[in-house]
Parts: C-alpha cells; sequence; structure tokens
C-alpha cells in the first residue's frame, strides 16, 4: 500500500517558523562605524575605547590601576584576573556600570554630570566614576566556599554577592567613591539634602522598602543615598574591616539573602537593629541643623508648586507668567507654565531629559536643549524652538551635544555649552543660524566643564558656573566681545545657576558653601557677596522677577524639588559667611605602565568564560542541555550555542547563532536541528504521534530610528528549513482501512517583513501605560523563488492605544486590535486561533520565569476558534486599588500594588469571509498584584473572572503570573 501526502499538514513549530512576526532578533542598534577602535592594557586593566577618546583612556587605564590596588586592600580581595574596561562618549548621560559575571567589567561613559544632580560633587568625574564601578568588581568578585568550586568547573556563573539589595551592592560603591576621593556623593550637599529632609519630614524609608522596592522620590537614588549613608555609619562605627568582613562572608553563602546573619556575624548585631540606631542618629543630626538655621534666621520663600519629584530652570516670561520644567512622575515630562501666585498650571510642550530653557523672539519662543537621535545611533541633545501661538517645535541643531541655551537681550546671540570627549565648551552663535555660527565663547581645558551661560541685561556679559579640577565649581564671567574671563568665586563649594538683576547691577546664584544650598547675591560694583536665603533644605536656580521685586528658585522637600518665590524686599540679606575647606586633597595622581594603543580585537573577551547546565521539559520528557555564549566587550559581536540530549530517547538537539553589530544594521544568523513528537499522521482515522527532524538556519536583520517622543523599526528575516521523518512510524497497518496520511516533509522557507511604531508611555507613578498608541505590521512570504515547496503568503497588523480617564489620575482606557490573514497551499489549515488564556501551573511559571501576555479572548477555552483570518479587539478600563509597599526586614519578598481591571473582548478566527454574527463576545474583570522577588525580579499575579454568553463560551477563573497589554 501506498502513503499519499496532504500539503496541509504541517508541524506547529514550522507554522510559527513561516509565519511569525519577526520580533528584531538583532540586539541593540548598530554602533558608530566610521569610528575605529583601539585598546591599551595597564597592570590591572585593558581599555578598548574609540581612537578619538585615547588620552581619555589612558587616564582611564592609569585610574584603573590605583583604584584597583586602593580598594584590593580596603576589600580584602584582589581579583585575579585583568579587569576589562569600555569607555566610550554615545551618550550625555554620566553613567557607568560593572560586574564579575562572565568576567570582571566596567562600562564608562565619558559625558559629565549635568548642572543639577549629586552626582556634580566631584573632584575628577572619571576618577570618581571608575572608583565607583572598580569598587562593584572587587566587591562582587569576592567568592569563596561552594560558589568558588562551582567555578572552577563551569567558569564564572556564580557570585554570591550579586545577590544582595541594591542598597548594600550601591551604598558600599557610593560610600567608596567619597572615601577615596575629595568628592563624592557622600560629600554631596544635594544628597545630604535628600535625606535630611526624609528625617525631618518623617519619612525616612524602611529596611524593607530600601532592599526591594520603592515608588516614590527620590526613587532609584533610595538605593545610593540609604545605602551609602549607611554603609559610612557602619563604617564609622565597626570599622572599615567590618565592610570587607561582610563581603567575604556572603561571597561563600551558597544559600543567598542571609542579610542579618551575615551581619550579626561580623558585628554581633542585625542589619534592622544596626538601621534603628543609624536613623536614630541621623534624626538627632537633621534636627540640630534644623535649630541651628532656625536660631540664625530662616529665610525662605512661598512654595508655589507641590508636585514634587524633579523640577528644574524656572524662569520669568514676563511680570506675570513663569516656566518651569516638570517631570513629576504622573504626568509628561513638559515645560509647563503658571501665574506669579502659582495657579493656572498649564502643559506648553512635551519635553524630555534635564531641560534648561529661556525666551526667544520677546518672548513668543521658548529655546531650550533636549535628547534626540542622531544618525538613527546616538541620542544626544540639541536645541528646540517651541512657538508658543502656532505650537509649532522645530529643531535647531543635529548631533550638536548643546543644552542650556540663553538668547541675548537684543534677540540675536545665543550662549549654550557644548560637550565632547568629557570636556564642556560655553558656545555662542547667531540665533538665526546656530549651527553655521557657532564658536567657542570659552575654550575649556581638558575636561573642565561650563554650565547654564546667562547674558547680562546689556548684553555684553555672560556669566556661567564653571567646574574644573581638584572639585572647584565656580561662577564666571566673560565678556562677549574680548572673551576675558572674570572670577566671581574660587572655592571648593558648588556655586551654580547664575541669575542677573534686571539692573544688571547683582549676580544671584546658589551655593552650598555653608553646607546647605543657599541663594546669594553679588555686587558688580563692590565684588561684595551677601545671603539671601537661609533655608533647612536648599535654595537652587535662581531667576529674578522683571521688576527686580521677587525671586523665584527651585526649593525642596521630601516629596522632590518645587518652585518658590521670595520678596526681596523681606528677605534681609547678610553678609556671606567664609568659606572653610574642610575636603581632603584629590589624590588622582598621574602615572603608571601603560601599553601603546593596538587596534581592538574583539576575540579577547568573545570566547566562552562559563557553561551553563540546564534540564528542560522536551516533547519525550526531561532534556539535559549545555549551553556557551560569548559577547565581546565593546558589544560588536555576540554568539551563543546549545546542545541538548533527550534523556528519553538520545536524540541530540543544537542551536547557535551569532550576532554582527558592526555593520550598516545588525544581522544575526543562526542555525538548528531539532527532533521532537508532531502531530499530524492519520492512521485508520485516527491521529498519531510522528517524530520529525528539522534542520534549519535564519538570517534576519533589523534597523531602529530613535527620537525623543517616539521610535519607528524595521526588521526583516530569511528563514529555511528542511523537515523529515526522524524514525520509523513502527505502527501495523490494516489494509482494510484507508491508506495513512503522512505529515508533509520537504523544504521550508520564508521571507518575513516588519514595521513598528510606538509612542505610548507609561509615567512613574503608573501601574501600566497611561498615553500613547502603538503600531505593527508584518508580511510573511513562502515562494519557490524563494527556495520553499509551498506557496504561502501572511499578513498580521496590531494597533494599542493608551488614554488617561479625565476624571481621576492613574485611570486608564486602553484598547487593542489585532488581526490577521493567510492564504495559499495552507488554505485548509487554521493559522489562527482565538481563545482565552492557557491553563498554566503558577508553580511551573515560577519554576520556568513565563508570564502570559494580556492578548486573549477571555470566556472562551483556549484556541476556541481557528481559521486563516482573525480578528481580536480589546478594552479594558484599569485603575488602582491599594498601594501596599511592604515586606518584611530584607528578605527578597516584597508586596507593591494592587490593580484591577474590567474588559470586554470580541474576536473570531475563520476561514472564508468575515461575518460579523459568528464573533464571540466576553466580558469581566481581573485582579492584579505586583510583588518583587528575589530583589531585582518583578512578578504580577493576574486573578481573573471572564464570562463567554454565545456559542463556546463558559464562566472561566483564572490565576496566573500575567501581565497586561
Amino acid at each position: 500500500m501506498g502513503a499519499r501526502r496532504s500539503p496541509a499538514r504541517l508541524s506547529g513549530g514550522v507554522l510559527a517558523l513561516l509565519f511569525a512576526t519577526l520580533a528584531a532578533p538583532v540586539g541593540a542598534q548598530v554602533p558608530d562605524r566610521r569610528v575605529d577602535w583601539h585598546q591599551i592594557e595597564s597592570d590591572h586593566c585593558r581599555v578598548a575605547y574609540p581612537v578619538p577618546l585615547g588620552v581619555l583612556a589612558r587616564r582611564a587605564a592609569t585610574i584603573c590601576d590605583q583604584s584597583f590596588e586602593r580598594l584590593a586592600a580596603i576589600l580584602e580581595n584582589e581579583p585575579d584576573q585583568v579587569v576589562e574596561v569600555v569607555l566610550t562618549d554615545d551618550s550625555d548621560s554620566a553613567n557607568g556600570s560593572a560586574s564579575a559575571l562572565p568576567y570582571d567589567f566596567m562600562r564608562l561613559f565619558a559625558q559629565a554630570p549635568e548642572d543639577l544632580t549629586p552626582l556634580g560633587d566631584h573632584d575628577d568625574w572619571l576618577g570618581t566614576l571608575i572608583t565607583h564601578e572598580q569598587t562593584h568588581v572587587v566587591h562582587l568578585d569576592t567568592i569563596g566556599g561552594l560558589p568558588a568550586l562551582v567555578n572552577r568547573v563551569l567558569g564564572k556563573v556564580w557570585a554570591p554577592n550579586l545577590v544582595q539589595p541594591r542598597w548594600f551592592i550601591e551604598g558600599l560603591a557610593t560610600h567608596m567613591e567619597s572615601a577615596l576621593t575629595a568628592g563624592g556623593r557622600i560629600r554631596s550637599s544635594m544628597f545630604e539634602m535628600y535625606i535630611r529632609m526624609d528625617a525631618l519630614e518623617g519619612r525616612l524609608m524602611r529596611m524593607d522598602q530600601v532592599s526591594n522596592g520603592m515608588d516614590r522620590w527620590p526613587r532609584g537614588n533610595a538605593y545610593y543615598l540609604y545605602g551609602s549613608r549607611f554603609v559610612r555609619w557602619l563604617a564609622e562605627t565597626h570599622g572599615q574591616e567590618a565592610l570587607a568582613a561582610m563581603s567575604r562572608e556572603y561571597g561563600r553563602r551558597a544559600i543567598p539573602y542571609g542579610l542579618n546573619r551575615t551581619a550579626k556575624r561580623v558585628t554581633g548585631r542585625t542589619f534592622d537593629e544596626l538601621w534603628d540606631d543609624w536613623q536614630a542618629d541621623l534624626v538627632a543630626k537633621s534636627e540640630a541643623l534644623q535649630a541651628r538655621v532656625e536660631a540664625e534666621g530662616r529665610v525662605e520663600g512661598e512654595r508655589l508648586t507641590r508636585y514634587g519629584d524633579i523640577a528644574r530652570s524656572p524662569r520669568w516670561l514676563d511680570d506675570e507668567t513663569l516656566v518651569y520644567f516638570a517631570n513629576d512622575g504622573s504626568h509628561d515630562s513638559q515645560l509647563r507654565a503658571m501665574d506669579r501666585d502659582g495657579g493656572d498650571h498649564r502643559q506648553l510642550v512635551r519635553a524630555v531629559g534635564n531641560v534648561y530653557w529661556g525666551p526667544m523672539d520677546g518672548g513668543r519662543s521658548l529655546i531650550f536643549g533636549q535628547p534626540d537621535g542622531h544618525r538613527d545611533i546616538y541620542f544626544f541633545y540639541d536645541l528646540f524652538r517651541f512657538d508658543r501661538e502656532t505650537e509649532e517645535l522645530t529643531r535647531l541643531t543635529h548631533g550638536l551635544r548643546a543644552r542650556e541655551p540663553d538668547v541675548s537681550p537684543d534677540g540675536r546671540w545665543v550662549a549654550f555649552t557644548r560637550s565632547g570627549a568629557g570636556t564642556t565648551h560655553l558656545m555662542i552663535a547667531e540665533t538665526d543660524d546656530i549651527e553655521a555660527t557657532q564658536r567657542p565663547l570659552v575654550r575649556s581645558r581638558r575636561y573642565e566643564q561650563a554650565y547654564t551661560p546667562r547674558f547680562s541685561p546689556d548684553g555684553r556679559t555672560v556669566a556661567f558656573s564653571h567646574w574644573r579640577a581638584g572639585g572647584y565649581r565656580d561662577i564666571r564671567l566673560v565678556d562677549v566681545a574680548s572673551g576675558e574671563v572674570r572670577e566671581v568665586t574660587h572655592d571648593r563649594a558648588l556655586d551654580t545657576g547664575p541669575a542677573w538683576a534686571p539692573d544688571g547691577r547683582h549676580l544671584y546664584f546658589s551655593s552650598d558653601r555653608s553646607g546647605v544650598a543657599n541663594l546669594y547675591r553679588w555686587e558688580v560694583s563692590s565684588g561684595d557677596l551677601e545671603q539671601i536665603t537661609n533655608v533647612v533644605a536648599g535654595a537652587y536656580s535662581p531667576d529674578v522677577s522683571p521688576d527686580g521685586r521677587s525671586v523665584v528658585y527651585l526649593g525642596y522637600t521630601s516629596f522632590g524639588f518645587d518652585i518658590f518665590r521670595l520678596d526681596l524686599a523681606s528677605a534681609s540679606p547678610r553678609p556671606a559667611a567664609p568659606y572653610v575647606d574642610d575636603r581632603p586633597e584629590p589624590n588622582h595622581a598621574p602615572g603608571g605602565r601603560v601599553t601603546h594603543a593596538e587596534r581592538y580585537r574583539p576575540a579577547r573577551t568573545l570566547y566562552p568564560r562559563s557553561y551553563f547546565l540546564d534540564l528542560t521539559p522536551d516533547s519525550f520528557g526531561q532534556q539535559l542541555g549545555i549551553t556557551v555564549s560569548g559577547e565581546d566587550i565593546a558589544q560588536h559581536m555576540a554568539w551563543s550555542a546549545r546542545l541538548g540530549v533527550s534523556l528519553a530517547e538520545g536524540y541530540l538537539n543544537a542551536d547557535a547563532s551569532m550576532l554582527f553589530r558592526r555593520l550598516p544594521a545588525p544581522i544575526s544568523v543562526s542555525a538548528f536541528r531539532r527532533v521532537s513528537v508532531r502531530g499530524g499522521l492519520q492512521v485508520a482515522g485516527e491521529s498519531r504521534n510522528w517524530v520529525e527532524e528539522a534542520l534549519g538556519a535564519d538570517i534576519a536583520t533589523g534597523y531602529t530610528i530613535p527620537r525623543s517622543l517616539h521610535s519607528e523599526s524595521w526588521t526583516a528575516s530569511y528563514s529555511l528549513a528542511w523537515l523529515r521523518q526522524a524514525e520509523p512510524w513502527g505502527g501495523r497497518l490494516d489494509p482494510n482501512t484507508p491508506p495513512p496520511v503522512l505529515p508533509e516533509t520537504g523544504r521550508l522557507a520564508s521571507l518575513r517583513f516588519g514595521w513598528s511604531y510606538n509612542d505610548a508611555r507609561s509615567h512613574f507613578y503608573d501601574m501600566s501605560p497611561s498615553e500613547g498608541r502603538s503600531l505593527a505590521i508584518s508580511l510573511s512570504l513562502a515562494h519557490p523563488a524563494i527556495g520553499s515547496q509551498f506557496k504561502v503568503a501572511t499578513v498580521q497588523w496590531r494597533w494599542t492605544r493608551y488614554v488617561e480617564a479625565p476624571w481621576r489620575q492613574h485611570h486608564v482606557f486602553a484598547l487593542r486590535y489585532a488581526g490577521g490573514i493567510s492564504g495559499g497551499d495552507l488554505g485548509q489549515r487554521g493559522v489562527f486561533s482565538v481563545g482565552g488564556f492557557a491553563s498554566v501551573s503558577v508553580v511551573d511559571q515560577l519554576i520556568d520565569s513565563t508570564t502570559l501576555g494580556g492578548a486573549a479572548l477571555r470566556g472562551y477555552v483556549p484556541g476556541q476558534r481557528n481559521g486563516v483570518q482573525y480578528h481580536l479587539a480589546q478594552l479594558e478600563y484599569r485603575f488602582p486599588l491599594f498601594r501596599f509597599m511592604r515586606g518584611f526586614s530584607t528578605l527578597p519578598a516584597y508586596l507593591q500594588r494592587m490593580h484591577a481591571t474590567v474588559f470586554a473582548d470580541a474576536g473570531d478566527a475563520f476561514f472564508g469571509r468575515l461575518d460579523p454574527k459568528t464573533f464571540r463576545l466576553g466580558f469581566g474583570a481581573e485582579l492584579h498584584t505586583d510583588v518583587l522577588v528575589g530583589y531585582f525580579l518583578p512578578w504580577t499575579f493576574r486573578l481573573g473572572f471572564a464570562h463567554g454568553p454565545m456559542e463556546g463560551g463558559e464562566a472561566q477563573v483564572y490565576f496566573h503570573l500575567g501581565v497586561p497589554f
């Protein structure tokens, strides 16, 4: 008897290969191909860098050696491998990162901190940054006991100190950045202000909050803020050696999360007990400072706003209108206007980053800096103009790395800052053509910084804040015509935010010379310096009203920054006290061995450093797998490979992939061999299992167009697979029954194209996306012309929209519509299906780390309707219920929030023509509970009830790990 084949019977895995929407398997956007890379090596570090950063890289290598040796001695651990370092200048963010897995490495950005940030207190930004990140390397590399033994066998896969609360990991590094330099966040008056106001206003965070997560100001800074002060207190009360002992003790433990046990072994007390004592000491010191200020005479303005979080650049637009930048966590970040008394708040224009603005065109327009895409590679600050009458936003520069603009009184000139290679210059240009006419007004020496220029009322002088080596942050004046520079201050206080009085006789600025940031006034003719405010928190960024009678500034509470206004007639200025310099001298001495530069070689860090074993389910039972992978430190290439063996049948499965980023567009190449049990074999009218071998390969590429307020992506891929029978069926055939129908085998190929757009956003205090939309469409083609035995075409699309309810903040309407249609040789097989959520075990989800999405036709069984076309529409109303934010001590389980959803779904999958009468409807409600486990893993438990009132529907109760769409 012969066997006949049906082209409609393809395995589910091959259908996924042919019709899956491409999800950009190509990683991040490409590096800049115009830039060559070199590397140098010192005694303890190897630095990879773009060639223009050569001088900075050599300096980084010597600082790296110095900090390595000092930290190894303090933390009593000397890593035995070279620290791989990559130094880049492709971001306008001052940041870095480090880890000990799979090898010791640091990633450093050359950009120095912006104007107002706790990072701004430093004697040498690169030295501070490297000290911080090097602390991570030495701390996380402290490994002993069973973890060290496992690492000897599998490579470096286990670093127990990585499984600690962020407050300890970041707190230790932040403590060291100040202990080993003359700056750092321990010495930052702004950081001290943050925690002082928490203490004075009764809002100090509990141990469980800081150990897990929080949804309040100062947001992610809380780990650094609380951790650094607590670790410093531990060092002061129990000695630096206690920190090293804690690192060693925890680093040898095979069972994680025993923080209190570690603390008690080292200090004799638990972290909870120590935390309470530290906070009592903190409250006492904060109250003492408050009492001192009250005794001196507290001078503070009226609070005009109560949004908190982040505010910047308050300035008068005219006598009655104030404009400032706000990022309060509940609205889009924006330039916002209000009247002089703090009423009538209104959004002018959305803006991102830390925005500084100035009036232009007589106040009709605003000019400001914000980050945006450049050459689809970088995300740099550029200048923009917003016309208040037409609401038109115009980009004035492209990739200039320009920010903090101010326009001259006659409207002809604009002063701004421009950064690159770790240095920021003060620039000036004609407003009509900034890019063509820009020139340095003050060219900074290497690594110096310029901030917040302001034209004098006569336009002849520009005041600005300037940082130079040693930690000197001073106010300077430059003559626009001659370029002559004059110092107003010269000390290691942080003097920031200059602003002129309307008559030009005085210059206002903020200074922390007393330990608390206050407003000061400098008289141009005499050079006399007076203190204007005397606050408990801090005062920054002054701006004097056009009538000269009042000054607005940034003030602070434990909820964040807000706008304050002070009547100058009631200010009672006092002579400024002399600055007392109690800081140690900078100690980043040059020197050390550094090799000559050579061309960067990715192979040095691309090879595998470790091996991972896994046990996963397969079609036959369990599969034992081993995975190796690698990525070079500059992230130009990455690869992975896995070999799996079926423990029941002995079949080998293999996957391998390679990603190339340093191309016009990133390209990934992958290949696989898989043996699995498939359906599709029909014998005597019954379905039997069929063991199938699939061999295949895939090549994919993608391109992202990043923008400040949205992103757009294009993807393309080609897949080719061969299917064949892996083993004989082995059953017996009855000659009295029809011949068996075998699953289709042979060659399958497909081309896939995708496009997506997204401007949806979720604010910091939201529980789901609350505004914006996303769109996506994909096309898949299979045809003999591209190597396939089949002809198939499939199109899929998706649209999502989020709208915040006008009557209540954080209440959101979410809409989603998705659909698809397929045609060709698979016309008799249901390519698409709609239905409810799959039945899954929460325990299995927790073990396998799987989470269900939100796309479903709830109230019906999974796959209840199928066909070659589908449509699914969903409408949800989402609202918060409870904010718990509760855990216990340092345990890695934290209950965060509960929110609810009321929903309606409508959809169908079908063959033939669309008939709205066949669409199924579903209704119901869900409770979502957000928890944080293991200090870092967010989980959402979804408990839902759904009712399907139409044919095939049912009442469903479901509980699983799941997130809304």
